[in-house]
């Protein structure tokens, strides 16, 4: 199920994100935020990529801004409140992943299980393209989360996950957000 991400697209993508000033301040907001193991996903880094593929700047998030992190002992975060009081131009979506399950199984109307990591859960997202994450470390560096590798990403190729924890979710969402109005090269399969 994983692929191995390719090292020019880290590159790449790192050269993006260090370009792109809202990006990197949201890095910096989430890295103080105090959360466990937390990262900046889905549509803030996948826009800006295709964005960026696109030959545009990125204006900046278009709808909320997701923030991911693993908590299993799923004690309350104050973390959504602290980044709108900081940053109250985004509207942040803040997502202990250790529980996602739970509504998941409500809307695929089954069980499913809790997922063992943070990747594990990105991994049931329902489009690889998606399943993209970031985070600045101390150290500056920045650091990917992408289980099914970035190629699909680069590739402006938007594909259904296999695993998905709810198969119909792809379709739904295809329909809902019209990628391809913005981001003519796309390919949806």
């Amino acid at each position: 199920m994983y692929e191995r991400n390719d090292g020019s697209h880290n590159r790449t993508l790192e050269r993006i994100v260090r370009a792109t000033p809202w990006l990197l301040e949201i890095l910096v907001a989430v890295r103080s935020c105090g959360l466990p193991n937390s990262y900046l996903a889905a549509g803030a880094i996948r826009n800006t990529v295709w964005d960026f593929l696109h030959g545009r700047p990125s204006a900046g998030p278009t709808s909320d801004v997701d923030v991911i992190y693993f908590d299993p002992t799923d004690a309350p975060s104050a973390a959504e409140q602290v980044l709108d009081a900081w940053y109250p131009q985004f509207q942040w979506e803040v997502t202990n992943q250790a529980v996602i399950h739970r509504w998941q199984s409500v809307d695929a109307a089954r069980a499913i299980s809790p997922y063992s990591s943070l990747t594990a859960a990105l991994a049931s997202w329902p489009e690889t393209a998606t399943a993209v994450a970031a985070r600045l470390a101390d150290s500056g560096a920045i650091e990917f989360l992408a289980p099914f590798g970035l190629t699909d990403l680069f590739e402006l190729r938007v594909r259904p996950n296999p695993g998905a924890s709810n198969p119909t979710a792809y379709s739904l969402r295809c329909r809902e957000k019209r990628w391809q109005l913005r981001w003519p090269s796309l390919c949806v399969l």
